[in-house]
């Protein structure tokens, strides 16, 4: 598909645009880069979704995304060319893609039922800016800086990862949030809580494993537009992270028990970026792993899921209208 990566007349009008600063927390493998390249075809696919039974009334509104500055471009069409038409992942070893930036600028335009609305700026556009946190162990002061100035945080909860690094990953974790609870100190509520919204997202749910466990616990179901959902994210997620649950990373027990101490209020999420394999239009829930065996390429098109979802439901606040 040719995608809009410039904003063009997307750009919003009036004196004032409503942002989304969020930071954006996972472990190495855990999908970072992929999330943040699905956000646009996300959108797309979401749009997809309105003509799988229902009615209108039944889909939450369409929304187009799109890069707003060169660097955010630049990363959609080298991913682009990766997922979409060479259905592989980027940034991989061998690969021609050049190295993703760490922070990446959207805008998102929404499609409204009622055409006057199309004035409205507050109500149909915002502007979602992604940051990756980097190793806080080694830029203190870039994280600091992020995080003071962020809405909300969004952190991938890998359950596959057996290498070690997601074990690490929980500890750097408590050790970021620890720090940002001493750095913000004047902002924290009475008790410590930090004061920007998070969203936890149980990545990679295609995983046979993960998705065995999803349907065992009868969280899993097949929706009527034809994709499959977590119905429970929270009890799902807690219960992959239960010492005897599927999980190969032990220390996934403390992460609830992390994330409580720090928030008050906690999103949960069920996502993938690669989504479920479809043949003909539909999912086949006994062979449905949109990923080779090897976890180096996509079986056909990605199906995002679960991705857009976060962003939409994290807080915005007014800035001047740049430029």
């Amino acid at each position: 598909m040719t995608r809009p990566y410039g904003i063009g007349d997307g750009e919003p009008t009036g004196g004032a645009v409503l942002e989304k600063r969020i930071a954006l927390w996972g472990a190495p493998g855990s999908g970072r880069t992929t999330f943040v390249a699905m956000v646009p075809e996300a959108a797309e696919e979401r749009a997809r979704g309105l003509g799988h039974g229902g009615t209108g009334r039944d889909h939450p509104p369409r929304w187009k995304v799109f890069g707003t500055d060169d660097a955010t471009q630049r990363f959609l069409r080298h991913t682009d060319d990766a997922l979409l038409r060479e259905h592989r992942f980027p940034g991989g070893p061998d690969t021609r893609d050049t190295a993703e930036p760490t922070r990446y600028r959207f805008l998102f335009r929404r499609d409204p039922r009622v055409a006057s609305l199309h004035r409205l700026t507050d109500h149909s556009r915002f502007v979602a800016t992604i940051t990756e946190l980097p190793d806080p162990s080694t830029r203190r002061d870039a994280v600091k800086r992020t995080l003071a100035d962020c809405t909300g945080l969004i952190v991938l909860f890998d359950p596959t990862d057996a290498s070690g690094a997601g074990e690490d990953a929980v500890r750097a974790l408590e050790r970021l949030l620890t720090e940002a609870a001493a750095d913000l100190q004047p902002r924290t509520d009475p008790r410590g809580l930090l004061p920007f919204e998070p969203a936890v997202c149980v990545t990679k749910i295609d995983d046979m494993t993960l998705y065995r466990e999803a349907r065992l616990g009868a969280w899993a179901e097949l929706g009527r537009d034809g994709r499959v959902r977590v119905r429970d994210p929270e009890a799902y997620f807690r219960r992959l992270c239960e010492r005897d649950g599927p999980c190969p990373n032990r220390a996934a027990a403390e992460l609830p028990g992390i994330l409580e101490r720090r928030f008050g209020r906690i999103r949960y999420y069920a996502t993938s970026a690669a989504g479920f394999r479809r043949s003909a239009g539909r999912i086949d829930p006994e062979s449905c792993r949109n990923v080779d065996p090897h976890g180096n390429r996509l079986d056909g098109p990605p199906h995002p899921q679960g991705v857009l979802e976060p962003i939409l439901g994290m807080r915005a606040v007014r800035i001047a209208k740049r430029g």
